[in-house]
C-alpha cells in the first residue's frame, strides 16, 4: 500500500506525519524550529537552518520507521501570513518574516490603507493589517533596499521546500487570500497595485490550488532527501488550512478552530462572504470560500499567565469568575487589526487568587472565541458544532469552559495536526483519493457538549467581554 508524506513548518517546529492509503498513521517525527525576534514587534525564522535543513532531519527520521521509496507522495505546509524573499536559486536573500505577530510595518499597512480606501475590501478581501505581507515587502524595500533589489522572488514558507523538491514556484490561493493579495474578481495578483507601488508582479510565483500538483521530486533533490525521484508533490497551503483538511472540515457549513500559539479560525462557505474585520477569501477545494479569524492568543497567553501568575492549578469552581480579560498579548487581531491595543483586566479585587486568574485567562480564550463567532453570526450562519485541532484541544477541561461559554458542540481532533492534514492533500493530490473521499478517512472526533445552566451563567459575561473589546479595553494617552 503506498505511503503519503506529510510536513507542517510551524513557528517551534517541524512536525511530520507519514499515513497509508486509509488514512491510518505509519511514522511521525518531530524536530525543533527557532523564531528570531531583531527587534520590538519583529518576528523571524532563518529558513535555511530551521525548514531546510529541519525538512532533510526529518526524512532522516521517518526512515528509520518506514522506507522512503514508499512514499507515493508529499504536502508541506507553513506559518500563514508569512513570506521568505530568495534569489533565482531558492536562496534567501532575508529571515523569513511572520505573520501578524510581526508589526514592523504597521506604518505601511496604515499607508496603504488610507491611499487605497475602500477599494481594498473589494478587490483584496480587506484592508491591509500586521497579517498582510505585502506592506511587509513595502518595509523591505524601504529599510532594506539591498536585500530588495537582490530578491528574485518572494515564496510563500512551504514552497521555500517545495521549490528546492521540484524546482517548481506557486502560491495557493486561500494562502494568498489570507493575506489579502489576491484580485479577487481576477482570480489574479493585484498587479496594479504591486507597479503603483514599485514592485514587480514576477516577483510573484503564480497562484494554484492547493490540491493541485506543484511538481515532481528531482533526481537531486531525492539524493539529498532520500525520497524517491518523481513523486508527485501537492501545491499545498498555510497550517490553519491543513489543519481544516486535518478534521475534514473544508465543505461549505464546516468551522474548524485551531487552539495553538495563536487561535484561528476558518469558516467554509458556498459563496463570497463579507465580515468586517475577518479575513474574506477561499478557501482548500476550488469554488469554495472562507472567512478567517485570527487572535494573538492561545497557548502563549496561557503561558503568559501562568509565568505571571504562577500557578499551574486553575481554580476549579464552575461558576463564572466575574474577570475579564482581553488577551492581546501582542495587539488586538480580528476584527480590530490594532498593533496598539493592550491587554485589559477587568473586575478584579482583593480577593483574586492566582488560581482564579489561571482560570480567568481560560475563560478569556471562550470570551474571544464566542465574541469572533456572534460577529460572523452577524453575516453568516455558524454551523453548532465546531471541528477542535490544536495542541489545546487535549486539555478537556478548557474545552469543557470553551464550549460552555460558547454554547457550542466540539468535536476534539486531538490525535491529528496540521500534518496528518498534509499527508490526506498529498493522498488526494497524487490521484490516490478523490478530495470528497477525504471526509471518510481516519474517522471522527471526541465530542465535548456545553453545559446548558453554566453557558447561561456565562451569556451576561460575553455580552460584557465583547463591550470592553469594542470600546477597546484600556486606552492610551
Amino acid at each position: 500500500m503506498p505511503l503519503f508524506l506529510g510536513v507542517d513548518m510551524g513557528t517551534s517546529s517541524l512536525k511530520a506525519c507519514v499515513i497509508d492509503g486509509e488514512g491510518h498513521g505509519a511514522a511521525g517525527a518531530k524536530v525543533p524550529s527557532e523564531t528570531l525576534s531583531p527587534g520590538p514587534g519583529m518576528y523571524e525564522v532563518d529558513g535555511e537552518t530551521c525548514w531546510w535543513r529541519g525538512f532533510l532531519s526529518l526524512c532522516g527520521e521517518i526512515s528509520h520507521s518506514v522506507p522512503l521509496s514508499d512514499i507515493a507522495g508529499i504536502c508541506v505546509s507553513s506559518v500563514c501570513g508569512s513570506f521568505i524573499p530568495v534569489d533565482g536559486q531558492g536562496r534567501q536573500t532575508h529571515n523569513a518574516i511572520l505573520y501578524g505577530i510581526d508589526r514592523r510595518a504597521a506604518k505601511q499597512a496604515e499607508e496603504l490603507n488610507e491611499k487605497y480606501g475602500p477599494q481594498l475590501a473589494a478587490r483584496l478581501g480587506g484592508p491591509f493589517t500586521t497579517h498582510s505581507v505585502f506592506p511587509k515587502i513595502l518595509w523591505l524595500k524601504e529599510r532594506c533596499p539591498d536585500v530588495f533589489h537582490r530578491t528574485a522572488f518572494f515564496l510563500e514558507p512551504n514552497n521555500f521546500v517545495t521549490f528546492r523538491l521540484t524546482g517548481e514556484r506557486a502560491w495557493d490561493f486561500p494562502s494568498a487570500a489570507g493575506t489579502t493579495l489576491v484580485d479577487r474578481p481576477a482570480l489574479e495578483w493585484p498587479g496594479e497595485l504591486f507597479a503603483a507601488e514599485g514592485v514587480d508582479t514576477a516577483r510573484f510565483p503564480p497562484l494554484r490550488w492547493p490540491l493541485s500538483v506543484l511538481g515532481r521530486v528531482t533526481a537531486g533533490a531525492a539524493r539529498e532527501t532520500g525520497l524517491p525521484e518523481g513523486i508527485p508533490v501537492a501545491v499545498g497551503a498555510c497550517d490553519i488550512n491543513a489543519e481544516a483538511a486535518a478534521a475534514r472540515a473544508f465543505f461549505p457549513g464546516d468551522c474548524v478552530v485551531v487552539f495553538g500559539s495563536t487561535v484561528s479560525l476558518l469558516l467554509t462557505t458556498e459563496r463570497p462572504a463579507e465580515v468586517p474585520g475577518f479575513v474574506s477569501g477561499m478557501s482548500l477545494l476550488e469554488g469554495t470560500f472562507r472567512v478567517g479569524a485570527a487572535t494573538a492568543s492561545g497557548s502563549r497567553f496561557l503561558q503568559w499567565m501562568n509565568r505571571t501568575f504562577r500557578s499551574g492549578d486553575p481554580e476549579r469552581e464552575q461558576s463564572p469568575t466575574g474577570i475579564l480579560i482581553l488577551p492581546w498579548l501582542d495587539g488586538a487581531r480580528t476584527p480590530f487589526h490594532n498593533p496598539e491595543a493592550r491587554m485589559t483586566f477587568n473586575g478584579m479585587d482583593g480577593s483574586a487568587t492566582p488560581g482564579r486568574m489561571i482560570r480567568a485567562g481560560r475563560e478569556a480564550l471562550g470570551y474571544e472565541l464566542s465574541f469572533l463567532l456572534s460577529r460572523i453570526g452577524e453575516v453568516r450562519a455558524v454551523p453548532d458544532v465546531l471541528d477542535v485541532s490544536g495542541g489545546l484541544c487535549n486539555d478537556r477541561t478548557l474545552m469543557g469552559i470553551i464550549s460552555s461559554i460558547t454554547g457550542k458542540k466540539l468535536r476534539l481532533h486531538r490525535d491529528v495536526d496540521a500534518s496528518y492534514g498534509d499527508a490526506l492533500i498529498a493522498a488526494s493530490a497524487s490521484g490516490f483519493l478523490p478530495p470528497d473521499e477525504l471526509k471518510a478517512m481516519g474517522g471522527g472526533g471526541t465530542m465535548v457538549f456545553p453545559d446548558r445552566a453554566l453557558h447561561e451563567k456565562f451569556l451576561p459575561w460575553s455580552r460584557c467581554f465583547r463591550n470592553l473589546a469594542e470600546n477597546g479595553g484600556m486606552t492610551r494617552p
